[in-house]
C-alpha cells in the first residue's frame, strides 16, 4: 500500500466485506483465520499479545481476495 493509504477510506469501502487474515508467530507456526467483516478481522488482530512477526489481511471484494500488507494492518489496527 502507498503513503497516502487511509484506513478510515478502507474501513468504509471495505468494512462489510469478509476477510481472511494470515499470521506467522515464529517460523514454525502459520494461522489463517476467517472473519464475517473486516472489523471482526482487525478485532482479532488487535487482542493477539504478542503481535505475530508477519501478518497479511485479505478483503474478499469482487470475487477476488485484496492483499493487504503488515504496514496497511498496523494502520488498520491504529485508527479503527
Amino acid at each position: 500500500m502507498s503513503e497516502n493509504f487511509s484506513a478510515k477510506e478502507t474501513f468504509a469501502i471495505y468494512g462489510e466485506s469478509e476477510t481472511t487474515i494470515t499470521f506467522t508467530r515464529d517460523e514454525f507456526y502459520t494461522e489463517e483465520m476467517t472473519f464475517a467483516t473486516m472489523r471482526d478481522a482487525v478485532d482479532h488482530l488487535k487482542a493477539l499479545d504478542p503481535i505475530p512477526l508477519k501478518i497479511v489481511l485479505y478483503i474478499r471484494a469482487h470475487g477476488r481476495d485484496i492483499p493487504f500488507d503488515r504496514d496497511s494492518v498496523a494502520k488498520l489496527m491504529q485508527e479503527l
